[in-house]
């Protein structure tokens, strides 16, 4: 299980940056092209990057559930 954990993390991670890129660059750029890839391209794989993340980010809370619940737990005893 812990690896399983560590490759959805380090998917995370990758796809953060990935989408933090490339949204910077379909923001700022202002042309046709951006290094080199036509701007539908790029659109078009931070749509994609975006849609996957979101099936990790499910992952990623139910194999980290118990962690969650005993964070929320420890809000009740304050």
């Amino acid at each position: 299980m812990g690896r399983i954990k560590a490759v959805v993390s380090t998917l995370l991670v990758f796809c953060f940056l990935f989408l933090a890129v490339t949204g910077a660059l379909l923001f700022f750029g202002k042309t046709g092209v951006v290094w080199g890839v036509p701007r539908n391209t790029l659109r078009v794989a931070h749509f994609w990057v975006a849609a996957s993340m979101c099936v990790l980010i499910v992952v990623h809370v139910f194999l980290n559930i118990r962690v969650y619940l005993a964070e929320l737990k420890s809000f009740r005893r304050k």
